[in-house]
């Protein structure tokens, strides 16, 4: 076992599976340095040889007519006929690479396993259609799908989960979609080659090796990157790891809380769901190219007069943008209204005057009310709620709200 591990060499393909011909002059030249594709073949992206005396060798790259998935019917190996047609003419099916089944003779004198480029070029049609299958199941899943699932809240969501990792998934998305479509222009290319003659294989050695490897290098290294820091942002989100309680937030908030809306009879503060989740009384701040400084805020107290009576008793919800620019930030107040607009029971209240630049207001799904105000680079998307008997009138609070943001 130890000598055979010894015979062995493990090398990077210098060209994708889709270069057919690239690869055969490649697994050409390599049989003449002694290096013979193993029946391993290719395992994660990398090519097994084994080692031996240099002997001239063929290698032919046939388009598969199904699935090369092991998770395809007979683990994605090709039909038993085909390889004993193969080796009928003195072709040996060696291994599997992308769409195409690869085999070998060392017959100088053998005829090759298709003697027309018509055919062939039919054959290509398969590893073609599945190839378009590839592009578009990417565009869908990678870009269209992501987007829908935005509800057209594109700049909220670059804010939240920040510009650069937004950007950097984007990259990646778009980048993959490219590689797949490329392929996808290379067989037909390659099928239109075939129908105009075929090619020599020996005049199409694979070029820019290094600039092949130094890209599937890059994409790899995002990639991890991108999952480690995706795995990382899920964990933090989950533990409410980025979030502090409000005792312990040692700043002063940009905007009304629920002591303002009290107002200076308001001497006795409790908060309240004390221990019931992490997501209440605590307060989230961070900073983002679009948006220097933001704010996920959740409160719920009780505040009570000199006599001990109950002034106000509820929930207050913030979501703060200081924006990069007041466009921004009147878009960004437009896509708060739309996704809140798409949920159940969704009750328009008005446009109300507060002085700020745009202020809407509405009931939301569960029925509360919600306010969004943008003034400048600055906008709030603002829910309150109250129990207990307090009542405070929606305009008064939510003047409260602007007049804060507008100091």
């Amino acid at each position: 076992m130890a000598d055979e591990k010894r015979r062995r060499k493990y090398c990077l393909p210098p060209c994708p599976a889709y270069d057919v011909e690239g690869m055969e002059s490649w697994l050409c030249d390599m049989a003449g340095r002694g290096f013979f594709l193993a029946r391993d073949g290719f395992f994660a992206g990398v090519a097994v040889f084994e080692c031996g005396e240099p002997r001239p060798a063929r290698y032919r790259l046939e388009a598969a007519q199904k699935s090369t998935s092991m998770w395809a019917d007979d683990g994605g190996e090709p039909d038993l006929q085909a390889v004993e047609l193969g080796e009928k003419y003195a072709w040996s099916y060696v291994a599997r690479r992308g769409g195409f089944y690869i085999y070998r003779t060392f017959e100088p004198g053998a005829r090759e396993l298709n003697t027309d480029p018509l055919v062939q070029a039919l054959a290509l049609e398969s590893v073609k259609k599945r190839q378009a299958g590839s592009v578009l199941s990417i565009l869908f899943w990678l870009i269209v799908y992501p987007l829908l699932m935005l509800r057209g809240g594109l700049f909220l969501t670059m804010i939240n989960v920040k510009t650069w990792f937004f950007l950097l998934g984007a990259l990646l998305a778009v980048w993959m979609f490219a590689d797949s479509l490329a392929a996808f222009l290379s067989l037909r290319r390659l099928q239109k080659k075939l129908r105009s003659g075929g090619w020599e294989t020996a005049d199409s050695r694979p070029k820019r090796a290094g600039r092949y490897h130094a890209k599937n290098a890059l994409q790899l290294a995002l990639i991890v990157l991108f999952a480690a820091l995706l795995l990382r942002g899920w964990s933090v989100d989950v533990m409410n790891g980025d979030k502090i309680p409000l005792e312990d937030y040692a700043g002063e908030f940009p905007f009304a809380t629920l002591r303002d809306f009290a107002g200076p009879d308001g001497v006795g503060y409790r908060m309240t769901m004390r221990g019931m989740s992490l997501n209440f009384n605590c307060v989230k701040e961070w900073s983002d190219l679009l948006a220097p400084r933001n704010f996920d805020y959740g409160e719920h107290a009780q505040i009570t007069g000199a006599d001990g009576s109950v002034l106000l008793d509820g929930g207050l919800y913030v979501d703060y943008h200081e924006a990069a620019s007041p466009w921004l930030a009147r878009r960004l107040a437009h896509e708060y209204r739309r996704i809140d607009s798409r949920e159940k029971g969704f009750e328009l209240i008005g446009p109300l005057d507060l002085g700020a630049d745009y202020a809407t207001a509405y009931y939301t799904g569960l029925h509360f009310p919600t306010v969004v105000i943008q003034d400048g680079c600055v906008v709030v998307h603002v829910l309150f709620y109250q129990s207990g008997g307090s009542s405070l009138a929606l305009e008064q609070w939510a003047q409260l709200v602007a007049d804060s943001i507008m100091d």
